[in-house]
């Protein structure tokens, strides 16, 4: 979920002719219910939080990088200096878009894991597929990093499990707080943020901006340095 508000609107966004062409061309090749996500926000009242799949489409209605394009583009030049071979994304979603970004660039240079419970349907050869849920469990040595995009329950599973077993990682946290694994659940995002920050040790923090919409990014001491935030996450 992404925070939105009204005053944030634009009229070329709640443009109806624009918005059909959006659902004739699904250019992210949304499934019907991913794509009734979309049609309930739009149809909406345009304040507090909307689908993830609705910020999808605000931004390739203002002609920005969809969230896989941009947080695969970031990630890219990490990979590489790294010399990362193994990569395992949490909560891809069912279509596995990041994974599928990574691996058309990267090619055979790296083995992409796609591991989500919603039921990946993304049918490349070159993309292992996990589907069910992220426990904090999986033994994580055969993977080189883990990195997620908003993946909700999942996002202090991962930073736990990679803390543990020191495995570079960077997440992408939701606009809105998700149950701690205590069972808390925080009253905003802001003091579920400085709860993940304070209690894992070795992680950094920086906000991460795409368009009008903005979030938290949690990521590891070890394997992504400062330098690779600057100009496209926080600042």
């Amino acid at each position: 979920l992404q925070q939105f508000s009204i005053k944030d609107t634009t009229m070329e966004i709640y443009n109806e002719d624009l918005f059909a062409r959006f659902i004739k061309d699904n250019p992210l090749n949304f499934s019907e219910r991913r794509m009734e996500l979309v049609r309930k926000d739009f149809y909406g009242q345009h304040h507090g939080t909307v689908s993830d799949e609705f910020a999808d489409y605000v931004l390739w209605a203002e002609k920005l990088p969809a969230r896989h394009e941009k947080f695969g583009t970031f990630l890219l030049p990490i990979i590489r200096e790294n010399g990362w071979k193994s990569i395992l994304e949490v909560g891809s979603g069912e279509n596995a878009l990041l994974s599928l970004f990574l691996r058309s660039v990267l090619e055979e240079n790296i083995k992409i894991t796609a591991m989500d419970k919603c039921g990946i349907i993304c049918d490349s050869p070159n993309i292992n597929i996990i589907n069910r849920e992220f426990t904090c469990k999986e033994n994580l040595t055969d993977y080189d990093a883990v990195i997620a995009q908003e993946p909700c329950d999942a996002a202090e599973p991962i930073i736990r499990a990679c803390t543990d077993q020191d495995i570079p990682y960077c997440v992408i946290l939701c606009g809105v707080p998700h149950t701690r694994l205590t069972g808390v659940l925080d009253t905003n995002v802001y003091e579920w943020y400085a709860y993940l920050i304070k209690t894992y040790p070795g992680s950094r923090f920086t906000k991460w901006r795409n368009g009008r919409f903005s979030s938290g990014c949690i990521y590891s001491e070890n394997g992504f340095d400062e330098k690779y935030f600057q100009g496209i996450a926080g600042y």
